[in-house]
């Protein structure tokens, strides 16, 4: 009998890049005077290092922007999904005020979230295979290039931001794509491949990140689609699918290997995918829930203070309704685990972070 599920998911969350890049009603211009207020904030924070303590939702006020913010979350909650800001004169700050602005513009949106064992809330994505060269002990964002469509780990994360800061010397695109569209192209032309989606795949994280979570590094077996409290909520981890399977946790069955082909095939479509340069001082948030994210191949500069350099921010949107606990691969507890070990390495350590790393190098 042919897989029903159980939403078909419509209106402005499903979407092509086809017809969006036709348009630009998805990026917010800041205005002048919202530019005045965001320098007001800035004069006020100078000195404070943008990434240690986070920037308070009262310290950087939008009072400017404030009835467009509120329809801005909900349009990342259950429209399009996401949005870009452009607007900031790149030349005017430096990377710390820039990060001390990204960060005020997170708490806007929802509670930031520990990125990593190393303790970072502003997350810095650039090349750093050079210097950490033993692939177990750096992140995907902290290698070069192209990047499938994914979502990060779920759970906890609501929103992904990204600010640029430097582009690489060529390519490098943000590219992301609606995850329910990807859901009804399946449910219309392969219903029973969707069907693996919801019964999941068997996920494996890294062994570095296992044992910095105290968590085995077999997740298990996790739905990249669910429907509960009326959302339909996507987890596609591709690299965690691939991982379980080369670990002998799982094998991939030709069925299963099949609906990842189509998954893959149909959301880096150029038809679906929308592609798009975040040039330095652009940010952009998207939902983690709806809209799969990626990287176009890029050749990046030699020199490492020129190299492609994006910040990120991980959010917790409170009034979301909570992600199913099948799908919650990441959750408060591995967080809490990853401040307490990032606090004991930087008594011991203080260039122990990724980007202290980086500069020092």
């Amino acid at each position: 009998m042919t897989f029903q599920p159980p939403y078909r998911p419509s209106g402005r969350s499903v979407w092509l890049g086809k017809d969006l890049v036709q348009t630009d009603d998805w990026i917010v211009r800041l205005s002048p005077a919202t530019l005045e207020e965001i320098d007001a904030a800035v004069r006020r924070l100078r000195g404070r290092n943008a990434y240690d303590t986070p920037v308070a939702r009262e310290e950087f006020p939008l009072a400017t922007m404030a009835d467009d913010l509120a329809r801005m979350r909900r349009e990342i909650a259950t429209g399009r999904g996401f949005f870009v800001f452009r607007g900031l004169d790149r030349d005017r700050y430096c990377d710390n005020e820039l990060g001390l602005i990204f960060r005020g513009f997170g708490a806007h949106f929802g509670h930031e979230l520990t990125q990593s064992a190393f303790g970072d809330r502003l997350g810095d994505i650039r090349d750093i295979s050079d210097i950490l060269v033993e692939r177990s002990k750096r992140r995907g964002y902290q290698s070069g290039g192209f990047q499938t469509a994914h979502t990060d780990p779920s759970g906890e994360v609501g929103i992904v931001a990204m600010l640029s800061l430097k582009m690489a010397m060529s390519g490098g695109e943000s590219l992301i794509a609606s995850a329910h569209t990807v859901h009804n192209m399946l449910m219309d032309w392969c219903p029973d491949l969707l069907s693996e989606f919801y019964q999941g795949f068997v996920l494996r994280r890294p062994e570095a990140d296992a044992e910095r979570m105290g968590r085995p590094a077999l997740i298990g077996n996790v739905p990249s689609f669910a429907y509960e409290n009326g959302w339909l909520n996507c987890d596609f981890q591709h690299g965690y699918m691939r991982r379980a399977a080369e670990h002998g946790d799982t094998t991939i069955s030709p069925k299963q290997e099949a609906a990842l082909g189509a998954f893959v095939a149909i959301s880096n479509h150029p038809d679906v995918m929308l592609k798009m340069m975040l040039e330095p001082g652009d940010f952009q948030f998207i939902n983690n829930r709806t809209i799969l994210h990626g990287r176009a191949d890029f050749e990046d500069h030699a020199a490492k203070a020129e190299r492609r350099h994006l910040y990120r921010l991980w959010l917790n949107v409170p009034d979301w309704p909570r992600m199913p606990a099948s799908q919650s691969t990441l959750v408060a507890a591995d967080m809490a685990r990853w401040d307490a070990m990032a606090a004991q390495h930087r008594a011991a350590t203080p260039a122990w972070a990724s980007w202290t790393i980086f500069r020092s190098s």
